[in-house]
């Protein structure tokens, strides 16, 4: 029997799965999301920019380098993500060749 396989989904869960791993156990990215959050209760020009409205011209100067802050934090939150599909591809890797039969069953990974 063949199973489809659909990467998007695939690829969907993994990067769900890595989110939530880092929010729960992560105190590095969690702590780049509290200051995330500080900075969008504090600077509201920042979360219409993340909701595609539109912002007016004319922000201040304190807005703008809160803008450029976000995004540092952004950007570096990423790097954890990246970080984390960096060392589950071999996992996942070896899991799908004991899912297919091609490693033994009595295989384990820590």
């Amino acid at each position: 029997m063949t199973e489809e396989i659909h990467m998007d989904e695939f690829f969907f869960f993994t990067y769900d799965s890595i989110l939530k791993k880092l929010g729960r156990d992560d105190e590095g990215y969690t702590g780049l999301e509290g200051e995330m959050e500080k900075l969008i209760k504090e600077y509201p020009l920042i979360k219409n920019l993340r909701e595609g409205k539109p912002v007016n011209d004319g922000a201040t100067q304190e807005e703008v380098e809160a803008v450029q802050k976000y995004m540092e934090l952004k950007f570096d939150m990423q790097t954890y993500v990246e970080r984390e599909h960096y060392f589950r591809g071999y996992r996942d890797c070896i899991l799908f060749l004991v899912h297919c039969g091609a490693l033994g069953t009595n295989f384990e990974i820590g």
